[in-house]
């Protein structure tokens, strides 16, 4: 079974191909997430995690991304997405949220429920839907998870690819 971390940073999962655009953070494989297909065949991933990621990539890199993990997913397979959603900054006005999580560089692309869902149906999925707790989530069931509720401040969804 091949289980894809993407951007593990130093979040490694037991089980999967760790994956980093940074080789010092020492993942398994070194790679652009807009060129997984140098890396992986069409449908020959089980499994992909994409936490708190696509946010770092500029918004037509993360499409391409997404574009890239449909490609080399298996039929009837899925993907994890958690990303950090501006809108659900609690007393903060949405403005000043976006002023500073673009602030720094770090983040790219802001997100909210509504456009990672317009995003992961562009990039050609069959459909997805939001997920409120990750023990609903097959595959993700690893030890080091202590809090299976994304924070109140994410959105998290899962993509599914029929065929």
């Amino acid at each position: 079974m091949t289980r894809l971390n993407l951007g593990c940073n130093n979040y490694k999962i037991a089980g999967f191909i760790n994956i980093d655009l940074d080789p010092n953070v020492k993942p398994d494989l070194v790679a652009d997430l807009t060129k997984l297909t140098d890396h992986f065949s069409e449908n020959s991933v089980d499994f992909i995690f994409a936490g708190h990621v696509l946010e770092h990539l500029p918004y037509q890199d993360s499409l391409m991304a997404l574009k890239q993990c449909k490609h080399i997913l298996r039929s009837h397979s899925i993907m994890l997405i958690v990303v950090p959603d501006y809108t659900k900054c609690q007393d903060v006005d949405v403005n000043l949220a976006e002023k500073i999580i673009l602030a720094n560089g770090d983040h790219k692309t802001l997100f909210n429920k509504d456009r990672l869902y317009r995003m992961i149906k562009e990039s050609g999925f069959s459909y997805a839907y939001e997920v409120t707790d990750l023990k609903e989530v097959p595959y993700i069931l690893v030890s080091n998870i202590r809090d299976p509720k994304p924070d109140p401040w994410q959105t998290a969804f899962i993509a599914f690819k029929t065929f």
